[in-house]
């Protein structure tokens, strides 16, 4: 019955008391989604704006933000590369769409491939490509771990070799993989190819020599600044004129790598590019135009990159729980022996006190209480050590039978069964009925929502499930969804956290709507009983 009647609710003061309380609920809602929608959210940003606590991520509709993400992807977040690339020539679209073929042509050992991953992250666009190819040319991970000699659990294991061109004194391992990685170079598109230009060695030279102090470097090394601004080593610029500066002398004389000592720096066969090209309308510029190519080529490809942005941490995290497949089959067969086992040992353990009351059934109930006084915590050491006793550790039993009993729900269950109306099993007892079917056709089918009430909480219980988990079952073919994404939790970013939080989150809410009419009943008729 409603606590307001039809009539009662036309006056003022009933419509502005539902109105108050109309509003206190939907404030509470939002309070509740507004978390849920933060995390949510989060899991579509990146490394330059999971901190930025904006609900809506910028980068969807500002282009600058994207271009800030897109740069800092594809340089794997390194300050000085992205300022070494900001600091070159404007182009027209001639000229760009010249670089581009120039681009593609470049040698492999003069460009890097970008998009690698950074330190602070866990996943890139190179990992996923490199790791795609790899599929087309080898059947197995097994056999990529043959021809490596490496130890990958899964192809998404397989990381790209370190690549440090820019270095004069680096050697590559001469091996299968660095084979490999030249010929998956070569299908890259232009989009992910760095050139490794004179400019940027000559400023790094400058970075290394002058210990990275600007005060230490001579007045004559020439800077391309705005007027007003202070250089940079990003900014410094290597000049063709007859006097060069005496460090561009040692630069040109012993810090360039061996490809650019045979053909030429990147900018001279640059040079030469434009120089025997037929077009008029392509024209050479000072330095390579990277800044341009890369803004040109994201308003060309706007939608695309935005959606892998968007969507790339939720791919990573379904692919990272595909790869440890047995987290999804273990976080299944936990949630269901769980469900099942409480949902028989807690409702015939209440049925018999409900229905064999003892003098001592007031002081059971009271132990049963007394057990949700203490924290789960309290009482994990003298579990594990128990059933380290009983050789039960990392066993789906370690993990289902300390939860078997409830003093919770036996309570609850127990008040429930006894506001059942005594006529039934009386009647069930004229019929000579036994009190197992009295229990099994009476008392449990009139029980159905406190019972999916508690199954709901079993589940739940049991699926959130992971300090006690990793403890009785630390044997990795045992752990649970949630280890896994613990695991993932100190390693990967923010970003990526937050997509997997919120993709283990989906359970909880599927089940909670599909069985909301079952809850709230088994919420509300015990009270109204």
């Amino acid at each position: 019955m409603s606590l307001v009647g039809k009539v009662g609710r036309k006056r003022p003061r009933a419509i502005a008391a539902m109105s108050i309380v109309y509003l206190i609920l939907t404030i509470g809602a939002l309070t509740t989604l507004y978390p849920f929608m933060t995390m949510l959210t989060t899991g579509f940003k990146g490394n330059t704006d999971q901190n930025d606590n904006k609900l809506i991520p910028s980068f969807w509709s500002d282009f600058a933000e994207l271009e800030s993400k897109y740069v800092d992807d594809k340089y794997a977040g390194n300050a000085s590369w992205i300022a070494s690339a900001a600091n070159t020539d404007e182009a027209s679209p001639a000229t760009l769409a010249e670089y581009e073929q120039f681009l593609a042509q470049l040698p492999a050992d003069q460009w890097l491939a970008g998009f690698s991953t950074p330190s602070t992250n866990v996943t890139s666009r190179l990992n996923r490509a490199w790791q795609a190819w790899l599929r087309t040319k080898y059947k197995t991970v097994e056999d990529v771990n043959a021809a490596f000699n490496e130890i990958n659990g899964a192809f998404q294991q397989v990381t790209p070799p370190p690549e440090r061109l820019d270095d004069p004194a680096w050697n590559p391992k001469q091996d299968q993989k660095w084979a490999d990685w030249l010929e998956f170079k070569k299908t890259l598109p232009a989009e992910f190819r760095i050139p490794i230009s004179s400019q940027r060695l000559y400023q790094e030279f400058l970075r290394t020599k002058y210990k990275n102090q600007l005060g230490d470097v001579p007045k004559d090394i020439p800077f391309h600044t705005p007027e007003g601004a202070i250089p940079d080593f990003s900014q410094s610029r290597l000049v063709s004129i007859s006097k060069q500066p005496q460090d561009q002398v040692d630069f040109f004389a012993a810090a360039l790598p061996k490809p650019f000592l045979e053909n030429g720096t990147v900018e001279r066969q640059w040079m030469n590019w434009v120089a025997t090209s037929n077009n008029p309308s392509v024209t050479a510029t000072e330095t390579l135009p990277i800044a341009a190519f890369e803004t040109h080529y994201l308003r060309q490809n706007e939608k695309s990159i935005r959606s892998e942005f968007t969507w790339r941490n939720y791919i990573y995290v379904l692919d990272y729980i595909l790869l440890n497949g047995r987290a999804v089959a273990n976080t299944i067969i936990f949630c269901g022996l769980m469900i099942l086992i409480q949902l028989t040992v807690n409702p015939l353990a209440a049925y018999a006190l409900s229905r064999f009351p003892m003098k001592s059934t007031g002081k059971i109930l009271l132990f049963l209480l007394a057990t949700m006084a203490f924290p789960a915590e309290v009482a994990m050491i003298p579990s594990f050590l128990l059933l380290k006793d009983l050789n039960l550790l990392n066993t789906f039993a370690a993990l289902v039978l300390p939860a078997a009993a409830s003093g919770y729900m036996i309570f609850l269950l127990k008040g429930f069964f006894d506001s059942l109306p005594q006529e039934i099993f009386e009647s069930g007892q004229i019929d000579g009925a036994p009190e197992w079917l009295m229990m099994l056709r009476l008392a449990f089918p009139l029980s159905k929502p406190v019972l999916g009430y508690l199954a709901l909480l079993a589940f739940m219980g049991s699926y959130g499930a992971f300090i006690y988990a990793f403890l009785v079952a630390q044997n990795r073919e045992m752990w649970t969804l949630m280890v896994f994404i613990y695991q993932l939790q100190l390693t990967a970013p923010k970003a990526i956290v937050m997509a997997a939080v919120t993709l283990a989150a989906l359970p909880t809410l599927v089940v909670f709507f599909l069985a909301q009419n079952v809850i709230m009943r088994g919420i509300v008729l015990p009270g109204e009983r």
